[in-house]
């Protein structure tokens, strides 16, 4: 077996056009492979072909053979064009057709520039990073429901910027019920913004908030850009065309972010009891997230402020939120007497626990304490989190209190160098002193116990008796 050579005089111009379909051409003394681009021979004195599956015939990507071709210049219409064997995934090597320059006229180019653009173009399908990026295509999976296997799978382990439990539970949730029955199917190299377009389309008829959509399409975009070869590099970069997915537009104004104001949580923390009563005053004089109040621990608290420098998921201790969650949340001096007092004797384990000593679960107080007494109260229902949003504005807009602070006390990074300057962090006295004048605004109950079991009613019928 032996490549063509000029000599053979095999092919010209017009007899690929005549048989461009077909993938061998007979010559003098054998034919040409077109795949391969090589001559095979007949044995002497035969007429019939070699076997074209011989036992040295090599397998899967031949490097030399895509470096060697050279590409065909033809003339089609009023255009040079180049033909040239393009790998794409699959294994196949379809012929392909690139303009270079008009035969005539504006943007026609010398013989010498057309030879240069040429080899541009058939150097740029030879090259190795070309066909290391098909190859990884090719041992990669070849869905999206494959490749969010993996991904999932690499977000779990990364030692940057690990992600919290909480977000690849929501991730997974997003995969399972959302995206992967509208595009789990879909070859990965084919994820666009068309595929973007379909999946909004499905969710806004699921009458899901912008907010929603939103968090569901970032996954999307996050697997598609987790494809990278050897080197790293992204195998499929995509610019996604935000006017052409046409996902709704988030409106703040009609956000669902409730609030309470100081009569609401008055009433609230007076209807609790024990160590409910105890948490809900710490939610609305701190602004702590659900998980960072949980999560607090004896040691936590010196008497005068609580340091957050762990959180609560699921049962689970891990790192707080951000960075900025690690902090020093100062007392007003009564509320931290009644914490004092909530604690006791004890000198280690969680401040707000179960008989077991685990930390309390989100679901269950919300569940068993501050939803049934927001419905005896008829208060509309609402989360830890507003309790925090109550404590963010009590302090901003009827307090004296520093911006720095408050973004401080709240776990707020800083938008600018003047926040990122700020050192209130250090000033403990002025601190302490801020927290005792601004007040927590809403009026603590007269006294509070120790906990000694159920905080409010589980059942129903028990609230209709508290109710009358």
């Amino acid at each position: 077996m032996r490549t063509p050579t000029q000599s053979d005089n095999v092919l010209t111009v017009s007899t690929i056009d005549h048989a461009a379909s077909s993938h061998d051409f007979w010559v003098h003394g054998g034919f040409v492979d077109l795949e391969a681009g090589e001559l095979i021979e007949l044995d002497s004195g035969c007429d019939m072909l070699t076997d074209a599956t011989a036992r040295t015939r090599r397998r899967g990507y031949k490097v030399m053979s895509r470096r060697c071709q050279s590409g065909t210049m033809v003339k089609m219409g009023n255009m040079w064009r180049v033909r040239v064997r393009v790998d794409v995934p699959g294994g196949r090597r379809p012929l392909r057709s690139f303009s270079i320059c008009p035969v005539s006229g504006p943007g026609s180019l010398s013989t010498a520039q057309r030879e240069a653009k040429r080899w541009e173009i058939v150097s740029r399908y030879n090259s190795q990073d070309y066909l290391r990026k098909i190859a990884a295509q090719q041992g990669t999976g070849t869905t999206f429901r494959a490749q969010s296997m993996l991904w999932m799978s690499n977000c779990r382990g990364r030692k940057r910027k690990p992600i919290k439990d909480a977000t690849l539970t929501n991730w997974q949730s997003y995969l399972d019920n959302h995206i992967l029955p509208v595009i789990g199917n879909q070859p990965i190299a084919e994820v666009n913004s068309t595929s973007m377009r379909n999946l909004v389309e499905v969710l806004v008829g699921k009458r899901l908030s912008p907010q929603s959509i939103k968090h569901i399409c970032l996954p999307v975009k996050k697997v598609k850009a987790s494809v990278v070869d050897a080197n790293g590099d992204e195998l499929y970069p995509i610019k996604w065309n935000k006017m052409y997915i046409d996902a709704p537009v988030i409106d703040p104004r009609k956000q669902n972010t409730p609030s309470l104001v100081g009569e609401e949580v008055t009433k609230i923390v007076a209807a609790l009891e024990d160590g409910m009563q105890m948490a809900h005053i710490l939610f609305a004089a701190t602004g702590l997230r659900a998980g960072e109040l949980f999560g607090l621990d004896v040691r936590h608290f010196d008497g005068y402020s609580v340091k957050v420098e762990q959180s609560v998921w699921q049962g689970k201790v891990q790192a707080p939120k951000t960075q900025n969650s690690y902090r020093t949340v100062d007392l007003h001096p009564d509320v931290a007497a009644m914490l004092s007092a909530f604690i006791g004797d004890r000198k280690d384990g969680f401040i707000f626990r179960t008989s077991t000593g685990k930390p309390l679960g989100q679901s269950n107080i919300l569940r068993r304490s501050l939803h049934p007494v927001l419905e005896i109260l008829r208060i509309k229902p609402c989360g830890f989190h507003a309790l925090r949003r109550f404590r963010n504005t009590y302090l901003r807009n009827y307090t004296s209190c520093p911006n720095g602070l408050r973004n401080f006390w709240l776990g707020w990074s800083g938008k600018d160098m003047s926040d990122h300057y700020d050192k209130i962090r250090e000033d403990t006295d002025y601190r302490r002193n801020v927290a005792k004048s601004v007040g927590i605004g809403f009026d603590l109950p007269k006294s509070t116990s120790v906990p000694k079991g159920r905080n409010v009613p589980k059942s129903k019928k028990e609230r209709e008796l508290v109710r009358t």
